[in-house]
Formats: structure tokens, sequence, C-alpha cells
């Protein structure tokens, strides 16, 4: 047992220089603290993988030994020749291999081998297993339980171990107090998950003194986001009000006249325009909002974490001189957005107190109404109104119910067989309150004289299902059909309609609004491509052919009946538009288009927009 932890042992550390090729990327900057704690995550991670291996492998000790080592060096050299082959992949892709990646290279669709590749290939796992073989040979042979050798296995181990637990603590660490140098190390190793744990944290931070590291140069980012520096409103053009009206998992076929009366009428009195084919960027909150306020896909959410990243919108309407209003029904900092799209706002309001859903959710609208009269109306003004009622399913006691039988939600017994009738009600009913606070948000903006020159866009985070696939599914994040992805789509105020009715009806995304807010309210002058994968609302959308969503850690190609779904593992499932699989083979191309977008912002990736599809 002894020999075959000493092969294991040599392994690693063959694996922790192959690894050295991730972090030798162009564009990859560390400095001393990320080289430092590099050094122990690598170390780590693969002594926490090898030991697993070396568990499952024992049994092969009471194999004949020239079996032993035949099978030891085919699967160890398997792992080394991966581990190579995804550090090709992640130097063009920064992403690693998965199921998906292998099979979009394997249809033939995309990537073409030579036979000199092949070749090369069958070159590389001959000479991987027979150094492998001959590591084993050297093993079987030179090794003898002597002092010093067991003294250097135990130091090894030692040091290894040390590794895990010093670079699981540190991430803890520096992921609590958004310290990027470390916590951008992430992406880099493969299969990597370091710790995180904000209860154990805020015991040591008693007084809550949590900092959000800000770095304004982000020089350590691995993400080149903007592409060029942005070119805002350079003939000093007088600058719109701008506001989002955002319910939280708001399904799209609950914005009508008898769930949200009060927001029907008011789009139907000014003009509003309805977009029906409308998804946002994912299947929950951190990846609806994200692209919602960054144009881009809600995969590059854990790289704008962990280096503190804003939304280049907001910053945008901050040098723009904005009254910049943010009201969240529950709190801004879960998911993140204190740490991502709102980190350059002072004074951000964090939450509302302690309460109900629909108590919080009167709350912000009252906080905004005050805020809204004192403003400094000599400014343009940004609102951000996120309520929480519909995810909760919450109304207050007292508020007259008008969607009967209504039931109780429990979680623990909802099931396939579960009547959805009694909690749609409910959730129908927590719509129609919201709807009755916002037609006081409403009023305001008519009271005020503000209205007309106001853009407004309504929308929801994600969707919520009321099992309407007939799998069991009950709320979001569990799938990227309609029912968790489609919301309602409205925007009020536009003056230039033709177009934004035309793509009315097309295929759109939350990616589309801030490249639409930047061109035409902003007036920034760069290619969108220089900050956004989305398309402009008010030009003809005459291309698209898949939207990309995401979750917190899975993410699906949804095209006009298919939906290519990748899950936690990187395996893929091709699915139809009611989540049931399907054996016909995904268009590859569509696939490798939104992988590009998924890389286009790592740094040193596409350089354009237009070769994004090449």
């Amino acid at each position: 047992m002894k020999k075959l932890y000493y092969f294991v042992l040599i392994n690693i550390f063959i694996s922790s220089i192959l690894a050295i090729r991730f972090f030798i990327v162009p564009g990859a900057s560390f400095n001393w603290a990320g080289v430092t704690f590099s050094v122990f995550a690598v170390l780590g991670h693969f002594f926490s993988a090898y030991l697993l291996l070396f568990i499952v492998c024992i049994p092969f000790i009471w194999l004949k030994q020239s079996i032993r080592n035949i099978i030891l060096a085919a699967i160890f050299s398997f792992i080394q020749i991966g581990l190579y082959i995804d550090t090709i992949v992640f130097q063009q892709y920064r992403f690693h291999v998965n199921q998906s990646v292998l099979a979009m290279v394997l249809s033939g669709q995309v990537v073409d081998f030579s036979i000199i590749t092949y070749l090369l290939m069958l070159a590389v796992i001959i000479v991987s297993f027979c150094a492998e073989y001959f590591i084993l040979y050297l093993v079987n042979k030179k090794f003898t339980v002597q002092h010093n050798k067991s003294k250097i296995l135990l130091i090894s181990t030692i040091f290894l171990f040390s590794s895990f637990l010093v670079n699981h603590v540190v991430h803890m660490v520096a992921f609590y107090y958004a310290y990027s140098p470390i916590m951008v190390v992430k992406e880099y190793i493969p299969l990597y998950k370091p710790f995180t744990s904000k209860k154990i944290m805020s015991f040591f931070d008693a007084n809550g003194q949590r900092k959000v590291v800000y770095n304004k140069n982000n020089d350590n980012t691995g993400v080149d986001y903007p592409k060029k520096e942005l070119v805002i409103n350079p003939e000093n053009n007088k600058p719109q009000n701008i506001m989002f009206i955002v319910l939280d998992s708001w399904r799209y076929d609950t914005f009508s006249e008898a769930i949200s009366p009060n927001t029907f009428r008011f789009v139907k009195q000014n003009n509003g325009v309805i977009f029906d084919n409308h998804y946002s960027t994912g299947n929950a909150t951190r990846t609806g909002i994200f692209g919602l306020f960054y144009g881009i896909p809600g995969t590059y959410w854990d790289s704008f974490l962990r280096n503190s990243i804003p939304s280049l919108f907001i910053t945008t309407l901050q040098k723009e001189n904005y009254n910049i209003g943010i009201f969240t029904s529950a709190k801004v900092s879960a998911p993140e957005f204190d740490r991502t799209a709102f980190v350059t706002i002072k004074n951000l309001r964090i939450s509302s107190k302690d309460g109900s859903a629909s108590s919080r959710d009167k709350q912000i609208t009252e906080d905004w109404l005050a805020w809204y009269k004192a403003r400094d109306t000599s400014r343009p003004t940004f609102s951000f109104l996120f309520y929480d009622a519909p995810h909760a399913y919450d109304f207050p006691a007292d508020f007259s119910v008008k969607f009967k039988p209504i039931g109780d939600l429990n979680y623990m017994t909802l099931n396939n067989d579960t009547d959805p009738l009694p909690i749609f009600n409910r959730y129908k009913q927590s719509v129609y309150y919201d709807d009755y606070l916002l037609q006081n948000v409403y009023d305001e903006l008519a009271a005020s004289g503000s209205l007309d020159n106001t853009i407004l866009i309504i929308t929801g985070d994600h969707a919520q299902e009321m099992n309407d696939n007939k799998l069991g599914f009950w709320g979001h994040n569990g799938n990227y059909t309609d029912a968790q992805t489609k919301v309602p789509f409205i925007i009020i105020g536009a003056k230039e309609l033709e177009n934004l009715k035309n793509n009315s009806k097309k295929l759109t995304s939350h990616e589309d609004v801030v490249p639409t807010l930047m061109k035409h309210y902003l007036y920034v002058k760069n290619d969108i491509s220089d900050y956004s994968t989305g398309y402009d609302l008010f030009s003809p959308i005459t291309d698209r052919n898949w939207l990309l969503m995401s979750n917190y850690s899975s993410y699906a190609v949804r095209t006009s009946d298919h939906i290519y779904f990748v899950n936690r593992l990187g395996i893929n499932h091709y699915m139809d538009l009611h989540n049931r699989e399907t054996d016909e083979t995904p268009n590859y191309q569509y696939i490798q288009e939104a992988m590009n977008h998924m890389r286009y912002f790592s740094q040193s990736g596409l350089n354009s927009l237009k070769d994004k599809n090449n």
C-alpha cells in the first residue's frame, strides 16, 4: 500500500507542474498573495483529489503485479492527459473541459481533426502510459520501507495536508472580504471548490465590519471588460430619467388585466411596448439581475464577484451625475449585488426592515416615494425598485383575497400530484398586491411631471413554475423552460417605437437592456460589443437564433424549439421546450457561439463580437 501511495504522491507533483500552464495564459496577472495562494491551492486540491483516487485503487493491490501496473498506468496516464488537454482548452476558452465541450468537439460540426492531430494524440497517449508504467517499475524495484523513505512520505503528507487546510481557510477569509487576488485563483484550477462560510466569518466579525475590497484597476481580474474605454456623451446631450421596476419570480402570464390591473392599465395609457418573447438571463435572481445590469451572460457572475467589478451601466450613470436610488425588498447583499453591480454606490441601502415580503415591499414603496420627492430635480434620476412578494407567495392578512380557492405553500409536501390551483392563486394574489403598491409609484411619476422624461422598464428577474411541465418542478432554479425563465417585459417612455414594436415579437433577453439604454439614453458612442453581448432593441433583430441562460451552477442554450442544458458536472442534456430529453442532435454551431459569448470578456479572449461566431 505504501508503494501505491508513493506512486500517487509522484502523480500529485506531476499534475501540479502541469497545472502551471493554467496560470500562464495571456493576460493572467497575480500579485504575491495570489501566487503564494495558488501554490497551496494547487497542491492541496490535487492532494484531496488523488487521495480519493488512492482509496479507489486500493483493491488493485491484490492483483497480479503486471496486471496491476497496466491498470494503474492506464488510469493515471488518462488523468494526466486529460489535465494537459484541459490546459489547452482553458488557454483558448478560459473555461475547463466538461462533457458538453467534448460533445461539441466530437460532433463533427465544429472542429475537424487532421491525421497529424490524431497521430500526435496517439503519441501522447503512448508516451504518457509508458512514463506512468516506468514510474511504477521504479517504485516497485527501488522503493523499500526504510526509515528515510518513510520520513519523506510523512513530511510530504503533512505538507500537502497543510496546503489543503491553508488554502480553504485563506479562501474563506478572502471571500468574506472580497479580496480578488485570492478569489480569482478559483477560475484557474479545474474542479476546485474552495470553502466559504459567512456564518463562521461573522462569528469573528461580530460587529459586522466586513469590507468590500474594490480594485478600480482590476489588474488581477482575468476579465477584459469593457473591451475599450467608454466614450460617454461627448456631445453633452441632456439625459433622461431611467427607472427599473422588477418583481422577483414574475411569470409572463400574470401580467394581465385581471392579475396586475394597475400596471396593465398604466402601460396601455402610456403607449408602453409589451414584449411577447422576452427571457431572463437566468432562472435565479443572481443571474437574472446580473444580466439586466451588465448586458452580458450570467455565467460571468463568479468572475465579477471575485473581482468586485461594477456594472458599467451604473458607473456611467454616476459619471453622468444621476441621482441613484436602489430600493430592494430583500437584502441587496444576498446575492452579493453590493459587491458586484452596486459596489461603487456609496451609502447603499442594504435592506428593508425585517418582516414579511409584503411588508418589506410596502416599505420600499414608501421609502422610494420619500426619496423621489426629495431628490435633486436639477439632476437626472435612476430608480431601481425590486419587489419580493411573488417570490414568497406573500400578501398581508388584511388584504382582500381576489383569487380563490387559495392554499398555503409547503415545499415539503409539493410533488407531481399536487393540485397547483390553490398555490397558483396564492401566487397571483401576491402579484396583485405588488401591483396595488405600484399604483402609488405610477401616481407619483404622473403627479411630479417626470413621467414624460422617464424611460421605464417593468420586468421580472426570473419566472416561477407551478409544475407547468408535469415533472414535479415548483418554483425556480430547476430548469430553463418558459415557466421558469420567460418574464413580462415592458418599456414605457420610448420615442421611436417602430423597431421597438417589431422587436417585441422577436426573441429578446435581459442582455439587451444595457446596450439599448447605454446607446440611446446615456449616449455611449462605443460599439455595443465593447461592453455587452446583447442587442439594441431600437435596431432590427434579424440574426438571433438562441439565448444563453444560467444559474448558480449550470447554463442552457435555448433555441426556438430546444433547450441545450449543461449541469454543474458539465454533462449536457438536449431537451424539448418542456424539459423532456430528445434523441435529436443539437446544432453545435449554436453551442459554440454561446460558448464564445461565455469567454468573450475573459482577458485576451475574442477581440470583437464580429468574430464571435467564427
